[in-house]
């Protein structure tokens, strides 16, 4: 693996637009929408979660194994392939690429088990490999992956964090990974926007005698528990999260405030970013009796990418209020059917087609009746001519 992230695979061949997203979800929004898909996509996420689990295989592969599987959707839809297919082959390379082998057997068999009110798994361990190759080929064999984990205990150390917050961060790290952030930004600021958000969950427990708008202090409590080895038990508080970051607008405000000043941006340097110091200082206190706003305003990062990263992952919190499992088969049965989405659009685009059509065919009647005109008018100028070659001709003549 890279020692520096920005020189890694990850970095360079990884790292993508909201264009390329987009373009790989188009086959499939012609069949559900976006809300369904998403769910789909949810779905399926949980599923890696729980073979892991079943396996109990560390963090890193579950990361690991749903980020090929992401990888690999950019460039195929999901109508067009099997997703189990395509989760348990990510979940058999990520063994081998985290250094936590097991055997293929094992992780067919757990899958059966996982989907068998589900339709079942019907593929065997000689399908499982051959997929293998085709994996590793839409992968482009680039299967190095960088995880915010490494750069959250790091960060965790600078600011002495307590164990409490830090587990917190690191349950919506886990959260992260069922959004699209891991394929467009950089670890380290899924890393920071994690923090970030800890920073406004708990905006109402942190208090600061000197000046309450602009600081936040820690007393150490979470609110969330559990291990480090299965992404649906180790989940932020998703209601916490949700009332707390639209309820506190004060740390918001401040850090796009201070990104607006200090315009940095955090491409080309080192994976971690150390503090700089040119940010005229805020009064107040923070986690352990640091001033958070101050802290992040003091980074050499681009503030407004943890703002859009905090976003992205908020907007899942909306949409795991009203998800339901028991309801995603009938949405996958939806994805694979024949028939098309009727959208807005597509009533436009046939809207569209029905009066292009119609213009051809009155321009082809047109064009119809206009040789017909043609037609009758060379039929006279042949009649005439071979009168007048009868009233010149006694020959002609003789004969009629």
């Amino acid at each position: 693996m890279a020692a520096n992230f920005w020189v890694s695979s990850h970095a360079t061949h990884w790292i993508l637009d909201r264009r390329r997203l987009d373009e790989a979800m188009k086959e499939d929004l012609e069949y559900v929408d976006i809300a369904t898909l998403t769910k789909i996509k949810l779905w399926y996420y949980n599923l890696i979660g729980k073979i892991c689990k079943r396996l109990q295989f560390r963090q890193q592969v579950v990361a690991t194994a749903i980020v090929y599987f992401k990888r690999f959707y950019t460039k195929n839809s999901m109508r067009s392939t099997d997703p189990s297919l395509v989760a348990a082959t990510c979940i058999y390379l990520a063994c081998k690429i985290e250094e936590c082998p097991q055997h293929i057997k094992h992780i067919i068999v757990d899958i059966k088990v996982v989907l068998a009110d589900h339709g079942g798994f019907d593929y065997d361990t000689s399908k499982v490999a051959e997929f293998e190759f085709y994996l590793l080929e839409e992968l482009e064999f680039y299967l190095i992956v960088y995880h915010p984990y490494r750069d959250l205990t790091i960060i965790a150390k600078d600011l002495r964090l307590e164990e409490s917050n830090l587990q917190a961060a690191w349950f919506v790290i886990n959260d992260s990974f069922r959004t699209d952030v891991c394929l467009l930004y950089a670890p380290h600021m899924i890393a920071l926007a994690a923090l970030y958000i800890i920073c406004v969950v708990h905006a109402d427990r942190f208090k600061d005698h000197a000046n309450s708008n602009n600081s936040i202090v820690g007393d150490g409590n979470s609110g969330s528990s559990g291990s480090n080895n299965n992404m649906n038990e180790d989940s932020a508080s998703m209601s916490s999260i949700s009332h707390n970051t639209h309820s506190n607008p004060h740390l918001h405000a401040q850090l796009h405030s201070m990104a607006s000043k200090k315009g940095i941006s955090s491409h080309g340097h080192g994976h971690h970013h150390h503090p700089h110091h040119n940010t005229p200082q805020v009064e107040g206190h923070g986690i352990n009796n640091r001033n958070m706003v101050q802290w992040f305003a003091d980074l050499n990062v681009e503030m407004d990418e943890i703002i859009e990263i905090t976003q992205e992952i908020l907007s899942l919190y909306t949409i795991w209020k009203d998800y339901d499992e028991k309801n995603v088969p009938a949405m996958i049965h939806q994805l694979r059917r024949p028939t098309r989405l009727i959208t807005s659009q597509n009533q436009n685009t046939k809207s569209e087609h029905q009066e292009l059509l119609g213009q051809q065919q009155h321009h082809q009647k047109e064009e119809g009746e206009l040789e017909h005109h043609h037609h009758h008018h060379h039929q006279e100028q042949l009649d005439q001519r071979h009168y007048q070659h009868s009233q010149s001709d006694p020959s002609a003549q003789s004969l009629i």
